[in-house]
């Protein structure tokens, strides 16, 4: 039986764009409700140093923890290899990326990103304003429209059966989609 495969691929520079204006949108209004929830806002040199920082380290720890949270997933919800698993750092780009050499299934695939994306978007965003932290509303504000691509893929791949198997591309913003022949009458 052979294999029909189809590619589902993003328009990089158009996500990238989309990208940065979801990004300051968010961010705005995130720093609006929180103001709104807490009102205790009090600008300072000092704070604004130390609120910069917060938000690098805090980006850069969601950034680790997404892509350790997406290993994992490849490695132990889909039961690949570990030798297939491997990390890209693109920093022309700002982007890094888990990824593996071996196929699964869509719904995996799919619930593999909306996991590590609830473990690092949303749930930083809950702690964000629980105790009124712009820098790390901030951060998940980037980080959640950081997820916009992977969001108009699975989108893309809800259009396929479950069971189909795919192969991520990051690097060129593309998946590989593995469908079955029907089987022909003789």
């Amino acid at each position: 039986m052979s294999n029909n495969i189809k590619i589902v691929s993003l328009n990089e520079q158009k996500i990238m764009k989309h990208t940065i204006i979801l990004t300051v949108i968010l961010s705005i209004l995130f720093v609006v409700l929180n103001y709104v929830i807490h009102k205790d806002f009090s600008p300072s040199i000092l704070g604004f140093i130390l609120g910069v920082v917060i938000y690098l380290v805090v980006s850069l720890l969601l950034v680790v923890i997404n892509e350790i949270l997406n290993l994992l997933g490849y490695r132990y919800r889909c039961k690949v290899a570990p030798e297939s698993l491997s990390l890209s750092i693109h920093p022309e780009k700002g982007l890094v990326y888990s990824k593996t050499t071996e196929k699964i299934k869509n719904a995996q695939y799919q619930s593999i990103f909306l996991t590590s994306f609830s473990f690092t978007g949303i749930i930083p965003l809950a702690i964000g304003f629980a105790i009124g932290s712009y820098p790390l509303l901030l951060a998940s504000a980037s980080f959640i429209a950081g997820g916009l691509a992977n969001f108009v893929g699975i989108y893309k791949l809800r259009h396929f059966p479950d069971d189909a198997l795919v192969k991520d591309e990051p690097d060129q913003f593309s998946v590989y989609v593995y469908l079955e022949d029907e089987k022909q009458e003789s």
